[in-house]
């Protein structure tokens, strides 16, 4: 390596040494009597304006070689001791983003060929050393197991390598290889965009591959059963500067049969392209497609049919004020029906006896004051637990809720008005659960909002989705969903769309969570069923392509980089540089004796 190479712009005095070669003044013949009177005939002119052939060619050689020596010399060449290269820790950035493909060739591909030439590398500017330890940075950062010790063993362990993940989580990356690297261990970051912060000079290389790109993308899908029908929303999107084309189609995956085929339309930059649809209910998977473009994996989305059995729903005894507008808000959800055996969820105002039932239900209490004197209306501010599903899309402003400031609720809180809790949630043993509802209709306004549908809704969205099977069907990149299991379900089997099957234990028939890493459709199998669910991209950070580059921050040449790994080898330059000048003066000498 050079540690000073603006001194290579010494070589440009090599073309003028070659010109004053190569100009010379070329001599006149003339006819004379004698030679006697001519004092210099001897001697040549070293200069002129004309081109003649070189005459002496051996010291232009030596001159040039001279002025390459000192001028390497001048940027202060290094090289690297192998015996004293320090450890390296690779970072592989792997984000789907990487593959977006320009000319055929993946950011990805680009990275990989330019490591192995860095494997191999043992004086350049960036030379790696070993051994090498590896982390994939997904959304979690994963130290690789194991230890390259040579160039054969690093690159058996780069074919691990896989982009698939919604995100990279770099910062973590780099502070998990700090945490377990020895003194002197450098750190290589090899990603596609430029860093967020800044870097440890010295330490951490940040090498991106990326090339900003035009990009077309499925942002959000939603297919729910609502109505007796199967509805679909799709979101698309024009990622890139350009205006562009979207064509694009819906299959049933197992006929391949087309159902859906919107005219061309075109997408300005940013904008995003919104389609509603029904899906008839005899069809099962279906597959959107977009036309090919950069990034391929955000252009394929499989979605599977949502859960379209209703939730069996028993009325028991309840408050004469809300009995009614209970039952209207069931039957208006789409979601449920009503049932007077086997039920699945039941509203009352006591659950005695619903234990020993088959299938456990869950029970919504009613609390409902009667004393006037002990309810107090509450406008607010309402507290909503915004993690629990019961307050998906509640607004509570406006509202006025009427209960009492007194009454004792167990479980956990998920509305309430200041420390008087309104709606609690508790866990029983056998996995069902307990909402508790407080409200006097006559003094509130809640069941005259939309805000009780919503409510109501939510209320069965939830029991919905706890039902023997995953809870969510249709996924975005790197959420998780829930399988919940039956009784009798003591493990299950999960297979990826890629890679090793993975057998879970049942604990007490407690739901058991399954991440995606991957996209394409997932398998679960159990002693009850075989049940699935499909993972897509979705990402709208990820599939814009438009802040990536190619760059290179940061480098490994500190000072104590220089003096522990590097050994400078000027005076070997000079050494060779007084040899020639040696040999050239003695050329000199010679020719003018020879003359004599």
């Amino acid at each position: 390596m050079l540690t000073v190479p603006w001194a290579l712009l010494g070589l440009v005095s090599l073309p003028i040494v070659f010109g004053i070669y190569l100009f010379r003044t070329r001599s006149r013949r003339y006819d004379v009597s004698c030679l006697f009177l001519w004092a210099d005939h001897s001697h040549a002119k070293q200069g002129g304006r004309r081109i003649q052939r070189l005459q002496l060619p051996l010291l232009i050689v030596l001159e040039l070689l001279v002025l390459i020596l000192l001028t390497i010399a001048a940027s202060q060449p290094m090289f690297r001791i192998e015996s004293m290269g320090k450890p390296t820790i690779i970072i592989l950035d792997a984000s789907y983003s990487m593959l977006a493909e320009t000319g055929g060739e993946s950011t990805q591909k680009r990275a990989v060929r330019d490591l192995h030439r860095m494997f191999a590398a043992q004086i350049g500017s960036q030379p790696i050393g070993y051994p090498i330890q590896f982390i994939i940075a997904g959304a979690k950062p994963q130290l690789l197991f194991g230890r390259a010790k040579n160039v054969a063993e690093a690159r058996e362990m780069l074919e691990s390598w896989y982009c698939g993940s919604p995100t990279a989580d770099l910062e973590s990356a780099v502070s998990l290889a700090a945490n377990i690297a020895t003194p002197g261990t450098k750190i290589l970051v090899i990603t596609d965009h430029l860093p967020n912060n800044e870097i440890a000079e010295g330490r951490v290389l940040w090498k991106s591959y990326g090339k900003r790109l035009d990009n077309m993308a499925i942002i959000n899908t939603s297919r729910v059963f609502q109505d007796n029908k199967d509805r679909l929303l799709l979101e698309i999107a024009n990622l890139g500067e350009k205006t562009q084309l979207l064509r694009m189609s819906i299959l049933e995956i197992k006929n391949q049969r087309l159902l859906f085929q919107p005219e061309n339309r075109t997408l300005e930059s940013g904008q995003t392209h919104l389609i509603r649809t029904i899906i008839p209910q005899d069809i099962g998977a279906i597959e959107v497609r977009l036309d090919k473009d950069v990034l391929a994996i955000d252009n394929r989305l499989t979605i599977l049919p949502p859960n379209r059995r209703p939730v069996r729903v028993q009325l028991g005894s309840l408050p004469d004020d809300l009995s009614e507008k209970i039952k209207k808000a069931v039957e208006v959800s789409g979601i449920a029906t009503l049932v007077h055996e086997r039920p699945e969820i039941v509203f009352g105002i006591q659950h005695s006896g619903l234990q020993s039932l088959e299938i456990p239900a869950w029970f919504v209490s009613i609390i409902s004051e009667a004393d006037t004197a002990k309810i107090k209306p509450f406008i607010g501010p309402f507290v909503l637990d915004h993690s629990s599903p019961l307050t998906t899309g509640l607004s509570l402003q406006r509202v006025v809720w009427s209960a009492s400031d007194a009454q004792e609720m167990s479980g956990v809180s998920i509305i309430s008005a200041g420390t008087v809790p309104l709606l609690t949630e508790q866990r029983q043993r056998n996995n069902s659960r307990t909402l508790t509802l407080q409200i006097n209709d006559r003094f509130s306004t809640l069941t005259t909002e939309p805000a009780w549908p919503i409510l109501i809704w939510n209320i069965l969205k939830y029991r919905a989705n706890q039902m023997v099977g995953v809870t969510v069907n249709n996924l975005k990149l790197g959420t998780e969903t829930e399988f919940i299991p039956a009784q009798g379900d003591n493990s299950i089997e999960i297979k990826p769309p890629q890679g090793k099957s993975q057998t879970v234990v049942s604990v007490s028939g407690s739901p058991i969570k399954i991440p995606t890493e991957t996209t394409g459709v997932y398998q679960v199998s159990a002693s009850s069923g075989t049940y699935e669910f499909a993972v897509g991209t979705l990402s709208t950070e990820e599939s814009n392509l438009l802040n990536l580059t190619t760059a290179t921050k940061g480098n490994w040449f500190d000072e104590e980089t220089l003096r522990t790994e590097f050994q400078p080898f000027a005076w070997l330059l000079l050494l060779a540089t007084l040899i020639i000048m040696t040999i050239h003066h003695w050329f000199i000498s010679a020719h003018k004796i020879q003359q004599r």
